[in-house]
C-alpha cells in the first residue's frame, strides 16, 4: 500500500499534474500536506494520517533534514533535497549547453547548488559569461542569483582525473560529464546519484523521461545510498533449512564459533541434536 502527501497550492489546491501522475501510478490516498510536517505525520501517525513503514522522495532542506531525524523509527528511501548539480566539462564542451544545465539546477531552490570542474580556464570564463547572458531571460532570477551567490563555483583543476577526484569526494546528486569522450571518464566514477553522458544528455532529461528514478541521494549521500528504484519497495528475508544430515556436517564449527564468542546456549541449541546427554556446559 502507498500513500501519498503533498502540499496545496494556494487558491487550486492539490497542483493538477500531481493528481495526474498520482492516478497513473495507481495513487489511492491522497493527504494534502507538505514540509517537514508530512515527514512528522507518516512517521508517527495523526488522527487523519495512518503510520508508514518507509518514506520515500524528494524535499526541501527541511524535509530532508525531517527524514534524516525520523530514520530509524520508520526506514527512508535517502536523504533528497536541496538539489545540486556537478558538471566535469573540458575544452571540447558548449559554453552556452553547460551554462544552461548550471542555471536549470540553480533555481531549484536558494539552496541549490551548481557547480562546474574544468581543465580549461578560458572555458570556465566563457560559461560565466553565458550564465550572465541567459539569467536575465529565467522566471526564477531571484533564486538562481541567491543559488549561484552561496552554492554556485567554478572550479578549475589541472587535468580531468583531478576533476573525477573531486567529483567523487562531493558525490553529486547529478554528475554531467560534457568532454570529448564521456564514456571514457564513466569507469572512474565511484559517487553519483545519476550520471549524465555528453552534451545531449541534459539534466531535464533524467528529470522528465529518461526512465531512471530521479529521486536521488543528496549531500553526499551519493557515497553509500543509491538512488530510489523498484528495490526501495521490497523487503527481502533469509530462509535457512537443512535436514540432520546437512547440520551434522557443520555443528562442531557452529559450537566452535559459538564457544568462541562464549555464548554456551547458542553452542547447545546444536550439540544437544547430536547427543543422547544434553546436558548444558
Amino acid at each position: 500500500k502507498i500513500v501519498m502527501v503533498t502540499p496545496p497550492q494556494k487558491f487550486v489546491g492539490i497542483d493538477p499534474t500531481t493528481l495526474v501522475a498520482a492516478h497513473e501510478a495507481g495513487i489511492k490516498e491522497i493527504y494534502k500536506v507538505g514540509g517537514a510536517q508530512a515527514i512528522a505525520a507518516l512517521a508517527f501517525g495523526t488522527e487523519s494520517i495512518p503510520k508508514v513503514n518507509k518514506i520515500v522522495g524528494p524535499g526541501n532542506i527541511f524535509v530532508a533534514l525531517a527524514k534524516r531525524a525520523v530514520y530509524g523509527y520508520v526506514s527512508i528511501d535517502s536523504i533528497a533535497g536541496p538539489s545540486e548539480i556537478l558538471i566535469i566539462a573540458d575544452q571540447y564542451a558548449n559554453p552556452r549547453y553547460v551554462a544552461a544545465d548550471l542555471l536549470s539546477q540553480a533555481e531549484h531552490d536558494e539552496l541549490a547548488s551548481a557547480i562546474l570542474v574544468t581543465d580549461n580556464f578560458s572555458f570556465g570564463q566563457k560559461v560565466q559569461q553565458e550564465i550572465a547572458q541567459q539569467i536575465k531571460f529565467l522566471s526564477r532570477q531571484e533564486i538562481i542569483e541567491k543559488s549561484l551567490s552561496h552554492f554556485g563555483a567554478i572550479i578549475i583543476v589541472q587535468n580531468l582525473k583531478e576533476a573525477i577526484s573531486l567529483s567523487n569526494q562531493l558525490a553529486p546528486e547529478h554528475l554531467e560529464i560534457c568532454t570529448q569522450s564521456p564514456f571514457e571518464l564513466l569507469p572512474f566514477i565511484q559517487n553519483a546519484g545519476a550520471i549524465f553522458l555528453g552534451e545531449y544528455s541534459p539534466e531535464p532529461l533524467g528529470d522528465y523521461m529518461a526512465g531512471p528514478n530521479h529521486v536521488l541521494p543528496t549531500n553526499g549521500t551519493a557515497k553509500f545510498f543509491s538512488p530510489l528504484s523498484v528495490d526501495d519497495f521490497i523487503k527481502k528475508s533469509s530462509i535457512i533449512a537443512f535436514n540432520k544430515k546437512s547440520l551434522q556436517t557443520l555443528h562442531e564449527d557452529i559450537e566452535y564459533f559459538a564457544q568462541a564468542e562464549a555464548l554456551t546456549a547458542h553452542a547447545n541449541a546444536v550439540k544437544v541434536r547430536f547427543q543422547n546427554d544434553s546436558k548444558i556446559y
